[in-house]
């Protein structure tokens, strides 16, 4: 009797429902790789997700968020992968940041599962300002006038990285030895956002044109 009570005591031991709840299995991604690149007017986010939880993944959304120097969003772009992602899976991604005025300092990736309140996975990545050194001669604007044999150029590089601009000037400007007008030709070297001023040898200029030749980028974001 003994041995069938304590057989029957083990049988409800092993067979009861523990008072535990069982572990639920959660979706879970990884990015393994992003990385950016510039083409004209647009920056392409690009990567490689990774599924690295146990279930599969159907209908990712992976969003790009720009911001500019000052901190404010200037940018965004969206991406999905409506597919399914087995376990342990890679698959790619492609987002386009067109690019006004201003430039993303820095970009937020985050991947998220419909339905699940959290983002499944984020990074964030920061541009060198050396990616936009031909892009930003597009963006500056410089201005230049003659006044009593001197020109002055200005140039104006609000919020971009730049500390300075050489400026080529032409001129058409009367030669006092030859008595008749010819063409100069100037490098300026202007601080981004204030006006340099150089001698022109003759009273007597119009400025033809102004074009940029060479920009000097910032060390850093912060300078």
């Amino acid at each position: 009797m003994r041995v069938a009570g304590a057989l029957g005591l083990f049988l409800i031991l092993v067979l009861a429902p523990s008072g535990a709840p069982a572990a639920t299995a959660e979706p879970s991604a990884a990015l393994i790789d992003a990385f950016h690149t510039l083409d004209g007017r647009m920056i392409t986010i690009s990567g490689v997700l990774r599924n690295t939880g146990p279930l599969v993944l159907r209908g990712l959304i992976i969003d790009a968020n720009g911001y500019g120097p000052g901190g404010d969003l200037i940018a965004a772009g969206t991406d999905g992968i409506p597919w399914e992602i087995r376990p342990g899976v890679l698959e790619r991604f492609s987002i386009s940041l067109p690019l006004g005025p201003q430039l993303v300092r820095e970009y937020v990736v985050q991947v998220t599962l419909r339905g699940l309140p959290r983002p499944l996975t984020s990074t964030r990545r920061t541009i060198d300002a050396e990616l936009y050194r031909q892009h930003v001669r597009t963006l500056i604007r410089v201005h230049g006038d003659t006044r009593n044999g001197m020109l002055v150029v200005r140039a104006d590089a609000t919020g971009l990285p730049v500390s300075h601009v050489t400026v080529r000037a032409s001129l058409w400007a009367l030669d006092p030895f030859l008595e008749h007008f010819k063409l100069v030709t100037l490098d300026v070297d202007v601080q981004a956002d204030r006006s340099a001023t150089v001698f022109v040898s003759s009273t007597q200029a119009i400025l033809l044109s102004l074009q940029i030749v060479d920009v000097r980028l910032r060390a850093s974001w912060a300078d």
